[in-house]
């Protein structure tokens, strides 16, 4: 048993690795005796940008009421997790054969496909794992390495690219937001914005 203890007010966040995943993503990793301990015994006054980062992101999500969808909250888990297994596990690294730095030219296409098929769903990481024939852990990382974008990125710049064709056959924004899976029209607004440099309004009359 261990007891903290503050003299002065703190606020701080919990988060509970679910043991599945934690064995799930080792097996995907093929760490050598499957899912390693991950052990924070040793570590004192501990810092880890890209692990608070990650948090934060999903800190982030879950105040947002999942705004993001679950290939954003499936991402951030599964990095999570591989993160903290590579710096934290117990155990030496995986050995033997070295690990693919990009998806295999099929792997990507078929999963470039699954995305363009099903832009106005909520889709999981593990279906577009499934749909590429790879593992989820392997294709966090990995699509990234090829595409330069995350795989909930890229879904939303190319619903993002679908939106500006909807808008120019007049569709009204609040509309183009709910065909394309957003959770409304502030947040297709946003995302809009962040990756074409204008809002839909904008594009709408300078397309005229």
């Amino acid at each position: 048993m261990s007891l903290c203890r503050w003299d002065r007010e703190l606020d701080f966040f919990r988060l509970d690795l679910s043991p599945d995943l934690v064995q799930k993503v080792a097996g995907e990793l093929e760490l050598p005796g499957g899912a390693r301990q991950i052990d924070f015994a040793t570590q004192i006054r501990l810092q880890d940008e890209r692990l608070v980062q990650l948090v934060r992101w999903l800190h982030e999500e879950q105040q947002s009421g999942g705004m993001g969808g679950r290939l954003y909250s499936d991402s951030l888990m599964r990095m999570l997790t591989v993160h903290m297994l590579d710096r934290y596990g117990s155990g030496t690294k995986a050995g033997g054969r070295a690990a693919p730095h990009k998806l295999e030219k099929n792997q990507l296409d078929q999963a470039l496909q699954y995305i363009d098929a099903f832009l106005d769903q909520d889709i999981s990481l593990e279906d577009l794992a499934a749909a590429a024939h790879i593992s989820s852990s392997h294709l966090v990382r990995l699509f990234k390495q090829t595409t330069g974008l995350p795989p909930h990125q890229y879904m939303i710049r190319e619903r993002i690219r679908r939106s500006q064709q909807l808008l120019l056959s007049g569709l009204p924004v609040h509309e183009v937001a709910a065909v394309l899976n957003f959770s409304d029209q502030s947040h297709f607004h946003r995302h809009f914005k962040r990756v074409l440099g204008v809002t839909p309004r904008q594009f709408v009359l300078g397309s005229r």
